[in-house]
């Protein structure tokens, strides 16, 4: 019964010492913070009218082919490399490809630049009309450096 009765005074004594720390805390809040204005929203000058939505452009998908990524064919239908890069002029239009060629398993591969103007487009397939063995000694493509594409070898004599 002892142990009871002291347990119960060294509550009593716990709440009145910590009574004066809860009065002494502030009480909380219940406004709200301010919330930040949101940034004036511009009109357009009196003088513009506002500009129409984009336009569209449907393009039927079985006209259309993604490239990045795709096989490269030789002449002989074999497949030389993947195309890794467009390469485009200041007008937008394009002049050649970078070729991801040779190599086995990733070891010895290398980039080459093609002229758009050596690559046909089949339906299922892009074909360039050059051989590997014309390719082999072609210089490496460099990114940041000026742009040495393949082309068609210049005729004999």
């Amino acid at each position: 019964m002892m142990t009871s009765n002291r347990r119960m005074s060294d509550i009593r004594w716990l709440a009145l010492l910590a009574l004066p720390l809860v009065a002494a805390a502030p009480a909380p809040s219940t406004e709200e913070a301010p919330a930040e204005a949101p940034p004036p929203v511009e009109a357009p000058p009196a003088s513009e009218a506002p500009l129409p939505p984009a336009g569209r452009e449907i393009v039927p998908r079985d006209t259309v082919r993604r490239i990045l990524g795709a096989d490269v064919k030789g002449v002989s239908g074999m497949v030389v490399g993947q195309i890794v890069n467009v390469l485009v002029d200041t007008e937008g239009k394009a002049v050649g490809i970078v070729l991801d060629y040779g190599g086995f398993l990733g070891v010895g591969k290398r980039r080459l630049g093609v002229s758009w103007s050596m690559l046909s487009f089949n339906k299922g397939s892009i074909t360039l009309g050059l051989t590997r063995d014309q390719l082999k000694n072609f210089p490496e493509h460099r990114d940041g450096e000026d742009a040495v594409l393949a082309t068609a070898p210049a005729p004999p004599g």
